[in-house]
């Protein structure tokens, strides 16, 4: 595609319809996508499952601010 008919496609105004329809395939592009993904990610998930013996990474607290909890060690005691 030529730089000139991109950008005349880019500065023309689209009617109503031709952007309705743009924007079912752009949805459609979008779905489809997510359809992938999320086939992607199973079969990503059943061959993890098989590794019973792998680590698993260490839980740590989430990185949302808030009260700091309180604790209870040897030098708040004076």
């Amino acid at each position: 595609m030529s730089m000139s008919y991109m950008l005349y496609q880019a500065e023309r105004v689209k009617t109503v319809k031709e952007q309705r329809e743009e924007d079912v395939r752009a949805g459609q592009l979008a779905a489809e996508f997510g359809r992938s993904w999320r086939s992607a990610r199973r079969r990503s998930a059943r061959g993890q499952r098989r590794f019973r013996g792998a680590v698993e990474p260490a839980r740590t607290a989430p990185c949302v601010p808030g009260p700091r909890p309180a604790f209870d060690d040897h030098r708040s005691r004076v």
